[in-house]
């Protein structure tokens, strides 16, 4: 048995609309809603695809969408499965993104499937729910989110010590100590990382907010390093986290305390469905503002 595997064509699109109207998970809810034009569009103009052939007949394909960095579909057509088809796809598609710039790729698929397995095992971070029945998924090049271990202390203070610097984030000043963050982030909430190969760039450590009747809501702390800022880090920190409280069954996520004026974050923390949940007037002392406000931030979580 050989895979052929070449760039997609007009062509192809027949093929690909029969395989895209055959897969039993992520099925269409209206078959005309993918229309041949955007097949078309997604062939030059908007992003890339690829097939891969069996015998002459193709039997999945993908599409990268250069826009918005995302994987716009994938599909293997059924009996066709477990052939190495759908990952050298999808290998294409996010290789092709990473050439073109993108700092990370994304996309979107029916949670609790054979897909969202296949992601997973492919080291795609799961992310959080975009609906009732999508789960995200990001991929950053050669990034990774594992448990944080003690030996780990030295680089994450690396991570950590410079921000404190900054004096813009966090509302521990720079003489803060390293055994005191060891206490803060090794002793009352598991703390992760994220390794860009064997490097750490960033962190966060989830818990309860409160024990016993407020153990039900989760809180987290993030942080990047500065070189790696920029990178969609933060996101993926912030998704996996959110992930992760599911897992644990915590009803929601609440922020205690976020400066106004780090207006990345805000707008992370709003674009990932968070609101405002109290406002702490002139709570943090800005080393070039002054007195600004600080925040408590909420949302609910979905269970999958």
């Amino acid at each position: 048995m050989t895979l052929n595997f070449r760039r997609a064509t007009a062509s192809d699109i027949p093929a690909m609309s029969a395989i895209r109207l055959s897969v039993r998970e992520n099925a269409l809810s209206d078959p005309g809603r993918i229309t041949r034009q955007m097949y078309e569009d997604h062939l030059e103009q908007l992003g890339r695809g690829w097939v891969c052939e069996r015998d002459g007949a193709v039997i999945g394909f993908s599409f990268a969408a250069r826009e918005d960095h995302s994987i716009w579909a994938l599909f293997v057509a059924p009996g066709h499965e477990g052939l190495g088809a759908g990952k050298q796809l999808l290998l294409l598609a996010a290789d092709w993104l990473f050439a073109c710039g993108a700092q990370a790729v994304k996309l979107a698929t029916a949670a609790d499937t054979r897909a969202d397995r296949f992601y997973q095992a492919q080291g795609w971070q799961r992310g959080a729910m975009k609906n009732d029945t999508e789960v995200a998924y990001l991929l950053a090049p050669h990034l990774r989110i594992r448990r944080a271990v003690p030996d780990d202390l030295d680089e994450m203070w690396a991570v950590f010590q410079p921000l404190l610097e900054g004096g813009d984030a966090f509302p521990f000043g720079a003489a803060f100590p390293k055994s005191t963050f060891e206490l803060h982030w090794f002793s009352s909430q598991p703390p992760y990382v994220a390794c860009d190969g064997g490097r750490i760039v960033g962190m966060y450590k989830m818990g309860a907010n409160y024990p016993d009747h407020g153990a039900h809501v989760a809180s987290a702390t993030y942080a990047v390093a500065r070189p790696a800022q920029g990178r969609g880090i933060g996101r993926l920190l912030v998704e996996h986290s959110l992930a992760q409280a599911r897992r644990e069954g915590f009803l929601a996520m609440q922020f205690n305390y976020v400066v106004g004026s780090n207006a990345a974050a805000m707008a992370l923390y709003r674009k990932l469905g968070f609101a405002i949940a109290g406002t702490l007037p002139q709570a943090f002392r800005h080393r070039e503002l002054g007195l600004v406000d600080a925040f408590v931030l909420h949302r609910f979580l979905e269970q999958e």
